[in-house]
């Protein structure tokens, strides 16, 4: 596993005190966590045919920490240059959306209720 520390600031709000973020890698995803434990996290599973990428952002995280779950992820050994992947994420995750879209070539972006769906091959 791998860990790395993300310099951000907390979310605006009166009940916001500082917090430490960290992202974790490992063989099955990356993983966003605060004090407290996972705040949001980027599960991938590998078959013959694609790679599936399935993100799960808890609300009001800071953008430079969902920036780095995205960039985290696409660093996978999974995800190699020109291989397929359909990525599944809250529609509400626009830096996210951004992120992936940067990484992604022949890309098709599709809503499905509070979850925005991509395909597309890895640059």
């Amino acid at each position: 596993m791998t860990e790395q520390h993300v310099p951000t600031s907390p979310p605006a709000g009166p009940a916001s005190s500082p917090r430490t973020w960290s992202v974790e890698r490992d063989d099955q995803g990356v993983t966003a966590r605060d004090g407290r434990g996972p705040v949001a996290q980027a599960e991938v599973r590998d078959d013959a045919s694609r790679v599936s990428l399935v993100f799960w952002v808890d609300e009001r995280l800071p953008r430079d920490l969902c920036l780095q779950l995205a960039r985290t992820a696409f660093e996978h050994p999974a995800l190699r240059p020109h291989r397929p992947v359909a990525v599944a994420l809250p529609q509400r995750e626009t830096e996210v959306l951004q992120e992936v879209r940067s990484h992604l070539a022949d890309e098709s972006t599709h809503v499905a209720g509070a979850t925005c769906l991509i395909q597309g091959r890895v640059r």
